[in-house]
């Protein structure tokens, strides 16, 4: 038996909202309510629900703010919303559209049509959801048997350079192992990119957020990245003294976000080049921030490079595109954001934002 679906209402008319609750609850459904749009968001947080009913004016963060905070975060993005409105025109339904909303009621309410809206839009919110379940399932099953024949790579280069460690062809057969074992690491963050995206586009990323000091986070960043800019001759330091920088923060997820942008500026740094991590406080949040002595990014490309498959120009760097859109997903997730400063031969600058938590020393 599947349970009811939960409808949040968020509306600042308390009349408005019992109304709504009074026509929705005979059909089943879990319905609560919210008073403001801060108060939906927190809510929502919380506990997402099935479908989102939104009212459009509201003092504070109205409807269309509250659409564009859901759909931006990739934990709630997929949850349908229904406006409702008295502004009975195109441009202000223009506007809804283009914040994320899936349908409009207009005031006042006919119970008819709500009913109809709302069983329509749960009914395509189950079906999608069943669908990504399939390919989710699929995806884990074949990412699975890729990275046990990744292991399995791994293991016989290993063993091919163990063999071939005496004799007239030890070096060459190192030099082979070694690059075999670098191809199935490139691949096998490939496949948990891949993964990534899936878990993306269901709004079920994994972020686990915990009391945790942002400088750690930072070691770890340089030690994980060192091997890799020593071996392009690219010098990498962490710029920021030793102190406590509490944030609210999953650690393995923001230690993804410093590998892709990292990754990326020794990518494009050339040899000699210099490569900087700081983290400083900044009001309620720790701002972290990589720069480099890189090639820099075409002003064109600055508002689009953390889109899904945007790749830079450079030939002899193509990639997928994917790392920073899964940065930027990670890092909004948090309730951060995350932002470039660049240009042509320049270098560039990333920042991204992390909840302060508590008082620091």
């Amino acid at each position: 038996m599947h349970e009811p679906a939960h409808i949040l209402v968020v509306d600042d008319d308390r009349i408005n909202r019992t109304l709504l609750t009074v026509m929705l609850e005979p059909e089943g459904y879990v319905v609560t309510t919210a008073e403001s749009g801060e108060v939906a968001l927190a809510a929502i947080a919380a506990a997402p629900p099935d479908l989102v009913l939104l009212d459009v004016l509201m003092p504070g963060l109205d409807g269309y703010a509250v659409a564009s905070q859901l759909k931006r975060n990739p934990l709630t993005a997929s949850i349908p919303l229904i406006m409702i409105t008295a502004l009975d025109d195109r441009d202000a339904r223009m506007v809804g559209l283009a914040s994320g909303a899936e349908h409009f009621l207009t005031k006042p309410v006919d119970r008819a049509e709500l009913r109809i809206r709302v069983r329509n839009m749960l009914r395509l919110s189950t079906v999608a959801s069943e669908t990504l379940a399939h390919r989710d399932a699929a995806m884990a099953m074949v990412s699975h048997e890729l990275r046990n024949m990744l292991h399995s790579i791994v293991l016989n280069a290993a063993l091919l350079a163990e063999c071939a460690s005496e004799g007239p062809q030890a070096s060459q057969a190192a030099v082979v192992a070694n690059r075999v074992r670098a191809t199935t690491q490139r691949m096998n963050s490939l496949i948990g990119d891949l993964v990534d995206v899936v878990s993306l586009d269901a709004g079920k990323l994994s972020i686990t957020p915990k009391r945790n000091d942002v400088f750690l986070a930072l070691l770890d960043a340089i030690d994980a990245a060192a091997p890799t800019a020593a071996a392009k001759g690219v010098a990498l330091q962490c710029s920021t003294e030793r102190t406590v920088l509490m944030a609210f923060y999953d650690r393995a997820r923001i230690a993804q976000v410093f590998a892709n942008l990292l990754g990326n500026a020794i990518k494009f740094t050339p040899p000699d080049g210099t490569i900087e991590i700081t983290a400083v406080v900044d009001a309620d949040v720790v701002t972290c921030t990589v720069r480099d002595t890189g090639e820099g990014i075409p002003l064109h490309m600055v508002e689009t490079v953390f889109g899904r498959f945007v790749q830079r120009v450079s030939s002899q760097h193509q990639g997928l595109g994917l790392g920073l859109h899964i940065a930027k997903s990670i890092v909004e997730a948090h309730g951060g954001r995350i932002w470039v400063d660049s240009e042509l031969g320049q270098g560039s600058r990333f920042h991204f934002t992390l909840p302060l938590a508590g008082r620091n020393a």
